[in-house]
């Protein structure tokens, strides 16, 4: 049987006799073994099976395979699941039994195709990963063949997943070439230069040597690239495998015959090791469980971005679209894509101290594209109260804002400031302006048996210094002094959020909000779907404590979440939920967050979560908490999927040892004395 490996962009010489290797996972310090394509076949090239490698019992299935799906690729007859790697096998034992064949063989059939046609080795990997996308080896068929038939921005996203699901540093020469395919050989640079090199084995370096020379090329650097390559060769141990020292040497002749350095290149081309002949061995670590069962939880998951799946955002302000008077960091370009996507968008708050123009001029002003006939206030909202409970004409003590007094005014009723006369009603409000004095005057008109109306409850008003006191801090004094509590318009009451639908003409709205109590309570009361941005006031660690009642149905870290698709946490049979391209989360005894069985400790050390890890842990928490006690959860900070400080590894965690003599020799790469601009092209 063939040897199955793909070959490196940089890794033969134009006479072709170089071949390349798979890329397999770092085996860590103290290991230099080399291995196949991770869930491919590997055999050596007589066709006999590993060493080690025991016949199996049970027969084979050899026989075409046809799915009933029209999509999935034939499975051709002789292409048997035994020809997979041990451990690989191994990493798919948790599938059932014919899914697990099934599955077995398109690997198998991606490793055989891959150097004849990586298009079809492509769709076998494709049809792998939807039958068992949770199982990393199968996520890492994905990025080679992606990688191997030029799809490098989608190999790019298969790496990170089988890096955020092995809690590892794998796949890295990949993901550089892949952004050297991309055009961006800057980039790659960037990303060899930040690799610990003494976490990787010998064999690992020498493939981001490749790449970083091969960048280096790129930019037309061909004496730093030659640089690179010499200087690995140099610093290579004498008892080094052969086929290590020929890669490297293949790449050199190729640099020095661009350098037009003809007969150096001949005496290193007949120094070099003749091409071993090695059977390949795979090292995995222990595999994500990829079963799931039907165990649902609150929040949910779309096929489709959130502006394509819903045709109306119903938007809060402050700690959404700004905060105080700052503009909320690429909102304003987020919701002009939600808007070139066909989405409406409403605005709807709670601050009742400026008119729906007032507000759609703020929000021009720092960019959105806003009328006041998209705004609902929560004074709007209260004078449909009012009017329904008071006559017209009546007499409202206005505590709050001129535009709120003037908003009374506009509705048919008299807005007087002081309870000298007779007083119908007190109306309070947020507003710059409410003093003790002010205050006294409600207490006066309350105490003679004024009704008493709130625009909202709201405890604090973001500011951009901070929490300031909001209107229901205010409102908590008058009513301490009156014994009396308000009629409150605003949110969480579901009517804002159904009269501000109705104002957009929305058929499946979607609410939009930072505070748990009111954003995403009231869209709950209303029955309407929502999504809670980390840019406000409740913080992840608030949403993973959430009770029912406050649970979003969405969450993401600002309103570009409406933009993008939401992947739907899945709950897996050992116990581990599972969310896009998450790590495995589960809560343990006593309420402990386990990440990849890493405990989280609530020691007050802030924990840093990529996004889909964030959604995993919530409905796991959740889940945990609807059936226990609640969680014990530290202070999370969640980043974008693609920041690899998102994942949580044990070294981020706990103190590591310094390494020992054991270690593998680390080959440079670049290094001070070959970072200055004297050796640039």
């Amino acid at each position: 049987m063939a040897d199955y490996r793909g070959k490196r962009r940089d890794d033969s010489s134009k006479s072709g006799k170089g071949r390349g290797r798979g890329y397999d996972r770092g085996h860590g310090k103290g290991s230099d073994r080399r291995g196949g394509r991770l869930g491919f076949p590997s055999r050596d090239r007589q066709g006999q099976g590993r060493q080690g490698d025991k016949p199996k019992n049970k027969r084979p299935h050899h026989g075409e395979f046809r799915s009933e799906d029209p999509n999935e690729p034939v499975i051709p007859a002789g292409v048997i699941a035994d020809d997979l790697d041990r451990e690989a096998r191994k990493a798919l034992s948790t599938l059932s039994g014919s899914n697990q064949e099934i599955v077995a063989r398109h690997l198998v059939a991606a490793g055989q195709m891959l150097e004849v046609d990586p298009e079809v080795a492509y769709q076998h990997a494709q049809a792998a990963v939807k039958r068992a996308g949770r199982v990393d080896v199968v996520r890492e068929a994905a990025a080679l063949t992606a990688y191997a038939s030029g799809r490098y921005e989608e190999a790019l996203r298969e790496v990170r997943a089988v890096r955020r699901m092995r809690g590892d540093d794998s796949l890295r020469a990949i993901e550089a070439d892949c952004e050297r395919g991309l055009g961006r050989s800057e980039k790659a640079i960037e990303i060899v230069e930040a690799i610990d090199l003494a976490s990787l084995s010998l064999e690992d370096q020498v493939e981001i040597v490749l790449v970083s020379a091969g960048a280096r090329a790129d930019l037309g650097q061909l004496e730093y690239s030659l640089m690179v390559v010499e200087r690995a060769l140099e610093a290579l141990p004498e008892n080094s495998p052969d086929f290590l020292r020929r890669r490297l040497m293949l790449l050199q002749v190729e640099r020095l015959r661009d350098l037009g350095k003809v007969a150096e290149a001949d005496a290193v081309e007949a120094a070099m090791p003749e091409e071993p002949d090695v059977m390949e061995i795979v090292d995995l670590d222990a595999i994500l469980d990829a079963d799931t069962d039907t165990l649902r939880t609150d929040l949910r998951g779309t096929e489709q971005a959130l502006c394509a799946e819903f045709d109306t955002a119903l938007l809060d302000l402050d700690g959404v679209t700004f905060h105080g008077e700052r503009v909320q960091d690429g909102g304003p370009a987020a919701l002009t894509e939600a808007l070139d996507a066909g989405m409406k968008l409403g605005f709807m708050t709670n601050n009742a101290s400026r008119s729906p123009q007032e507000v759609a001029e703020k929000l021009t002003s720092m960019g959105y594209e806003a009328q006041a006939d998209q705004v609902m206030t929560a004074a709007t909202d209260l004078m449909i109260d009012l009017k329904e409970k008071l006559p017209a004409g009546a007499t409202v003590l206005v505590v709050g804002s001129p535009s709120l007094a003037g908003l009374v005014e506009d509705n048919g009723f008299v807005a007087v400031t002081d309870a000298q006369g007779h007083v119908d009603a007190v109306v309070q409000g947020y507003g710059p302006n409410v003093d003790w004095a002010l205050l006294s005057e409600a207490a006066y008109a309350i105490n003679a048996g004024a009704q008493y109306f709130a625009t909202n409850l709201d405890a604090t008003l973001p500011t951009e210094r901070g929490f300031a006191l909001g209107n229901g801090a205010l409102v908590a004094a008058v009513t301490r002094a009156t014994s009396k509590r308000p009629i409150s318009a605003g949110k969480p009451r579901p009517e804002i959020f159904l009269r501000t639908a109705e104002m957009m003409k929305a058929e499946k709205p979607i609410a939009v909000g930072d505070r748990l109590d009111t954003d995403i309570a009231g869209a709950i009361n209303a029955r309407m779907a929502s999504l809670h941005v980390l840019s406000g006031v409740n913080s992840a660690r608030d949403v993973i404590r959430a009770p029912k009642g406050r649970r979003p149905s969405f969450v993401g870290i600002d309103v570009g979440a409406l933009n993008e698709v939401h992947p739907r946490p899945l709950h897996h049979k050992d116990g581990t939920w599972t969310c896009g391209v998450s790590q495995p989360v589960k809560i343990g005894r006593g309420g402990v967050i386990q990440i990849l069985d890493i405990e989280l400790a609530d020691d007050g050390d802030p924990v840093t979560l990529a996004l889909d890890t964030y959604r995993a842990l919530i409905a796991a928490a959740w889940d945990y908490s609807d059936e226990r006690r609640g969680v014990r959860c530290p202070e999370l900070r969640v980043v974008p999927n693609d920041d690899p400080a998102g994942t949580v590894t044990m070294s981020n965690r706990i103190v590591v040892e310094e390494a020992d003599d054991t270690a593998p020799s680390e080959v440079p790469v670049e290094d001070e004395a070959v970072n200055g601009d004297t050796h640039d092209e």
